[in-house]
């Protein structure tokens, strides 16, 4: 049975810039299902002892495609920032709505982030990760549902859920 309103919520953003919070949050207020790469990445990691791209790979897109042979809805707790093609052809193949959430943060504040979460690892990259959110923003900013930025972060959690609540009615 194919569900009309099969709806998609995902995000675009550097590592450390709230994405998990707010799709946890969004899962508690709507009573939707989360995938999450980051711990797709942590079993891998905790079963062979160390990291295998490939295995990782194998299993994130193995499991992607059985919940979207579900269709149902869901939070899909990543970032699209350098993905949005391929994710937007599979979204587009499996007839799903899509809200992007992005998350336009300065870097002075995703170093403080990174700071207070303890993402040291993350500030080497941080130049890397920006520039993928800008590159994903030129090319695909007209899509975006939300922009979350240093003026309203602190605001995030009911500004996405606002947004998304609206966008789900429509």
């Amino acid at each position: 049975m194919t569900n009309p309103k099969k709806h998609l919520i995902t995000f675009a953003g550097p590592v450390g810039s709230s994405k998990s919070p707010i799709a946890y949050y969004l899962s508690h207020k709507l009573n939707l299902p989360i995938f999450n790469n980051d711990t797709i990445r942590t079993e891998i990691t905790e079963d062979l002892i160390v990291f295998d791209q490939d295995e990782y790979i194998r299993r994130r897109d193995l499991r992607l495609k059985d919940l979207l042979d579900k269709n149902a809805s869901f939070i899909y707790d990543a970032s699209v920032d350098r993905e949005w093609k391929n994710k937007y052809k599979i979204v587009n193949e499996y007839k799903y709505k899509y809200f992007i959430i992005s998350l336009d943060l300065s870097k002075d504040l995703l170093l403080k982030l990174y700071n207070a979460k303890g993402y040291h690892e993350s500030v080497e990259r941080l130049e890397q990760l920006f520039i993928d959110h800008q590159n994903f923003l030129s090319e695909y900013s007209s899509i975006v549902g939300i922009h979350i930025t240093d003026d309203n972060f602190y605001n995030r959690l009911e500004i996405c859920y606002d947004a998304v609540f609206k966008w789900l009615k429509k």
